[in-house]
């Protein structure tokens, strides 16, 4: 499987230099920006968090189910691994 180069071997959440680094640039794009280019960013920016990618981690989130049950997995699959997953009063 090819790997991102900037990702050690334990793939970890641990932001990497390159990450830090386009952060570092964004951040002096910003200092530089007028109030009207701000703005726009701040609808681009809100557009992301609030849309893309929650939609991003339902598809990501229901391909990677789908991967480990080997078919399509949909509503009464959720079901069925919450009651799995319930704990039951004997």
């Amino acid at each position: 499987m090819l790997q991102h180069p900037e990702v050690g071997s334990d793939l970890s959440f641990e932001p990497t230099v390159g990450e830090h680094l386009r952060l570092a640039e964004f951040s002096n794009a910003l200092d530089r920006a007028n109030e009207s280019e701000l703005r726009q960013i701040a609808k681009l920016m809100a557009q992301q968090v609030l849309v893309t990618y929650p939609a991003a981690m339902r598809y990501l989130a229901n391909e990677a189910a789908r991967n480990l049950s080997g078919q399509y997995w949909s509503k009464e699959h959720s079901e069925k691994l919450m009651n799995a997953m319930s704990l039951k009063e004997s």
